[in-house]
């Protein structure tokens, strides 16, 4: 049986791709914060500190590939610490695939955030994998964009040096059916926009619509990205960057509207139309790449993806928070 090791196996994320790949792979997975559930027996989980190069020593040299996940973001990042983006994100990596060329690992998967194409948001045209960069050079996500983007150059050059399979997939948010209902937005807490909306719908039969209600945005499922990973590990001709989106962008009216059909007992919940609020971006991917190389399809529409959502999230996190 092939052996994986995911880095940074019990975040959002993290915990259903290594899950997931724990029903074909011998899985063994990393924490540095988060706690893993310990019911789940299949699976190996030890502390890994990916910024301490030393701290790989205590993993095995049997892995035929690695899937890193970990890293630092502004989603998760309380006040503003650009250093730690370089330590987790840069040297974290380096030290990845120092550990891999050590070890003689044939492949790595890396995630990486769309901020690498920030520019190209509200053009109406969707993102490829050859658009070039256009990096935001100022506010809270610079430093984090910049760093990811040097991970992808250090990959590339592994990957050119030393013969390393190296698979990127650059993802805009996943969706996920957890409890982590809370993000950072300029270092502050904040609860999540969707979860916000569920809960004023379910407590208050209401919803706010921000900004152009035509916006629209890929909305991806966690599922979907976990299967995505799952090809990844079998293919032995990926290579490169891959769009990791769904292609099918969600406009916001739909979003509303899909939200009120799963979580409202009625009709009646009233819409609050609040045009000069933010409005949520606009930008879709193009999965062609990823569809020839993988054959990948998402599974979960919009609909699909909430009715799972409130299947298996605890109905007590729609019943807290302010209005």
């Amino acid at each position: 049986m092939r052996k994986i090791l995911v880095i940074g196996a019990t975040g959002s994320l993290g915990k259903v791709v290594t899950e997931n790949l724990s029903l074909q792979y011998e899985v063994t997975g990393t924490y540095c914060h988060s706690k893993h559930d310990e019911r789940i027996t299949n699976i190996r989980y030890l502390k890994l500190d990916v910024t301490d190069k030393f701290d790989f020593e205590k993993l095995e040299h049997v892995y035929d590939c690695i899937v890193l996940i970990s890293g630092a973001m502004p989603a998760t990042m309380h006040g503003y610490q650009p250093q730690k983006y370089i330590d987790v994100n840069i040297t974290g990596t380096l030290n990845t695939l120092e550990f891999c060329k050590k070890t003689k690992v044939r492949k790595m998967i890396f995630v990486m955030s769309f901020s690498d194409v920030a520019g190209s948001f509200y053009s109406g045209i969707p993102i490829t994998t050859e658009q070039p960069r256009s990096l935001a050079m100022t506010g809270d996500h610079a430093v984090y964009g910049i760093s990811k983007a040097t991970a992808c150059d250090l990959i590339e050059h592994y990957h050119q040096e030393y013969g390393l399979q190296t698979v990127i997939f650059r993802i805009p948010t996943v969706y996920c059916a957890d409890d982590n209902v809370n993000y950072f937005v300029d270092g502050s807490k904040r609860t999540k926009a969707y979860v916000q909306m569920i809960r004023n719908v379910v407590q208050y039969q209401r919803i706010e619509v921000w900004g152009d209600p035509q916006n629209a945005k890929d909305m991806p499922y966690v599922k979907d990205f976990s299967r995505l990973i799952e090809l990844a590990v079998k293919s032995k001709t990926a290579q490169g960057l891959y769009n990791a989106g769904t292609g099918s962008p969600v406009s916001l009216e739909q979003l509303v509207d899909t939200i009120i059909e799963i979580f409202g007992e009625d009709n009646s919940i009233e819409k609050v139309f609040l045009p000069e609020k933010n409005s949520q971006p606009n930008f879709t991917f193009d999965m062609s790449r990823t569809r020839a190389e993988f054959g990948f399809v998402p599974e979960y529409d919009l609909r699909r993806m909430f009715l799972d959502i409130r299947e298996n999230v605890d109905p007590l996190v729609w019943q807290s928070g302010d209005k």
